[in-house]
């Protein structure tokens, strides 16, 4: 079933990286914005902020959300200008804003020119992003958004104003910054996110990425997801985060083999996926475990179509055991599974 506009506004509020008045240093490829209290003031403005637009988008998606594509069922990168063009289009706008606004009168407006409408839209799709963003309670004067006919090239001065909070357009141009100078192939969509991390000035301790990440769980999920994380570290395996297309990804390697991970989707949720290549070793202790995963492991994973199944039933993202409370009544069987698939490869 097609995830809609509406579940990806959810979607979005739930991932967002929480707000934080911890006063962490800022890096200095920001500090030419504004002093670094007013940066750290910001963003936690421009998450306000962008709450209220998933809030607005929520209420409206039905509205705009003009696109029938469908992502093939197992995918879990959510591809915003293919699927969901609308927010695509409300976010390259918002982030031209940041981008380029100069900060003026005292750093309570933005001064935009041109440069902030999309060249690939249309006059009319320009207007509707805008008139979208003044529904969330940007004010934008210099332009009549409401006039279908007009040449956007014509405008030279926009003026961006936050009445509700000024200090957001602080937020929303170091965080526009971060996206389009600084975001790595690893580390994407922070603008979408508010990852404030980016910006700080000593490097992230992975344990706040995964804390920030499975928040939304049950706080006896959470708690052994916790010592899922510290009990594979204490045993040599590292911890690799990948945010790519909104789908975070935590994978637990021995050298450069993934053994197991933790994923967030909009299409698949949240869930472990295990990639264990030695189970032909310990058959004996696998008719241990919970039939649930018997099943799961005697299914295997890799292509379905290398497996013989003849078409894709997601076999090459590893098995999966959603995150929820079921997940606790088979915590020891993991443990106990993780373990000897380590001990296996560390032989090797």
């Amino acid at each position: 079933m097609r995830k809609t506009l509406q579940d990806v506004a959810s979607y979005l509020k739930e991932i967002m990286v929480p707000g934080t008045h911890e006063a962490y240093s800022i890096n200095p490829a920001y500090t030419n914005v504004s002093d670094e209290d007013r940066i750290r003031e910001g963003v936690l403005a421009f998450r306000a902020f962008l709450v209220r637009l998933y809030d607005v988008l929520y209420s409206k998606g039905d509205v705009y959300d003009n696109s029938k594509k469908i992502a093939h069922e197992y995918e879990n990168r959510t591809t915003l200008s293919v699927y969901y063009p609308f927010l695509h289009n409300v976010r390259t706008i918002l982030m031209n804003i940041g981008y380029h606004g100069m900060p003026v009168e005292n750093e309570q407006s933005l001064a935009c020119g041109n440069t902030v409408f999309s060249g690939k839209l249309s006059v009319t799709k320009n207007l509707e992003c805008f008139r979208f963003l003044a529904d969330c309670g940007i004010c934008i004067d210099g332009i009549d958004i409401n006039k279908k006919k007009q040449n956007l090239s014509d405008i030279k001065t926009i003026k961006i104003t936050y009445p509700d909070n000024p200090t957001m357009l602080t937020g929303l141009k170091v965080m526009a910054m971060a996206e389009r100078d600084h975001g790595t192939l690893v580390n994407q969509d922070v603008f979408l996110r508010c990852d404030y991390r980016v910006l700080k000035k000593d490097e992230n301790h992975v344990l706040s990425i995964v804390q920030d990440t499975i928040k939304p769980l049950s706080p006896d999920v959470q708690d052994f997801i916790l010592q899922l994380h510290q009990r594979y570290l204490d045993k040599g395996l590292t911890c690799v985060v990948e945010i790519k297309g909104f789908h975070i990804y935590m994978k637990y390697c021995y050298k450069k083999k993934v053994v197991w991970g933790i994923n967030t989707s909009l299409n698949n949720g949240y869930h472990i996926n295990v990639k264990s290549t030695k189970t032909n070793e310990y058959i004996d202790t696998i008719k241990s475990f919970s039939p649930i995963l018997q099943e799961l492991i005697a299914k295997g994973y890799g292509c379905g179509r290398k497996r013989e199944i003849g078409h894709c039933d997601g076999g090459c993202r590893g098995l999966p055991i959603s995150l929820d409370d079921s997940v606790l009544d088979i915590r020891e069987d993991i443990e106990t599974w993780f373990d000897i698939e380590l001990s296996c490869l560390q032989k090797k």
